[in-house]
């Protein structure tokens, strides 16, 4: 039986430059790339439901049109007449790290729970088997609506549904640390499975390395920690076990974006195929690796199409 996957939060138009004054247009965002690479990688199958607002303008159906092509479902793509989808730019150096301009403060992504309250009911949500959101999905909504939010995730873990938070801090998205801090703590408190980035708990939790964040999540109840950090590798704890893993050697950083996103993704199928965390990690490594050899977030389907025909999450288990 198909897996039900509820993945909540924003996709933009995404411009990046080819060459001076040049850019390719295309659509992405944190929440959504891990959903393009989780749909792309599961071995079973698996029902991936992209939760957010669109305009009802002609870009907002280009945008649906996209998510359908990785056949994504699209029945919690909801359509507000007040705003458009948001927009970033962006521009990499030499090294591949990226830079980004955004235009989003007027982004349909943000009245999604107000659309959500006009359309649709709790029913839409209930008995999916995994609601995943991040810390930019939490910042790009208003106090109250985050509240709400909090609300549905609760509800939705009391029905059984498995909660995947992954914090993704964005210091600009936030009035202020403490905010963040505190949205962060609730939502890991709701969590089963918890995606940081070390950087992130520096910033926020003063943690110093990876076994420090391992130590704060699983005081706050999350069952499975897996902490990022770059080319430093993997560190993770699951069943009150602790586990490391390498990062995926990269022969050219071509551009960073979607590193984490496609991390994600690739862990997240893993686990659904019934993959052991330990295992899951490698092959969520090799997938980030293989993404940041290429421009943009979404990996063309024919470069990604010659990565899958290598690599698979069940080869991973040794």
């Amino acid at each position: 039986m198909s897996k039900r996957i509820v993945i909540m939060g924003e996709c933009m138009v995404e411009l990046y430059q080819l060459v001076d004054n040049v850019y390719h247009q295309n659509f992405a965002g944190d929440v959504f790339n891990t959903a393009v690479y989780l749909k792309r990688t599961s071995e079973v199958p698996v029902d991936v439901q992209f939760f957010t607002a669109v305009g009802t303008d002609l870009i907002s159906d280009k945008l649906v049109r996209a998510v359908e092509r990785e056949k994504i479902d699209t029945s919690l793509m909801l359509r507000t007449k007040t705003a458009r989808p948001g927009l970033y730019m962006i521009n990499t150096d030499a090294f591949g790290e990226r830079s980004f301009v955004y235009w989003r403060d007027s982004s349909a992504a943000k009245q999604t729970l107000q659309c959500f309250n006009q359309q649709l009911d709790f029913s839409a949500l209930q008995g999916c088997d995994m609601f995943y959101f991040s810390g930019i999905t939490l910042a790009i909504l208003s106090d109250s609506d985050r509240a709400q939010l909090f609300e549905l995730v609760q509800q939705l873990k009391a029905s059984g549904s498995q909660i995947v938070f992954d914090p993704n801090y964005r210091p600009a998205l936030w009035p202020h640390a403490d905010n963040a801090k505190a949205a962060f703590i609730q939502a890991y408190s709701l969590a089963d499975v918890a995606l940081p980035g070390l950087d992130d708990h520096k910033v926020l939790f003063g943690a110093q390395t990876t076994n420090d964040v391992v130590e704060q999540l699983a005081e706050l109840g999350v069952a499975e920690i897996i902490v990022k950090d770059g080319k430093n590798g993997i560190n993770g704890r699951y069943q009150q076990k602790g586990f490391t893993a390498q990062a995926h050697a990269v022969k050219k950083v071509v551009d960073t974006t979607a590193a984490g996103d496609s991390f994600n993704g690739g862990y997240l199928a893993a686990r659904l195929g019934g993959i052991a965390p330990q295992h899951a990690v490698k092959f969520a490594a090799r997938l980030a690796g293989f993404v940041v050899e290429h421009t943009g977030a979404i990996v063309s389907k024919d470069h990604f199409n010659g990565f899958w025909a290598q690599n698979r999450p069940s080869v991973f288990v040794k």
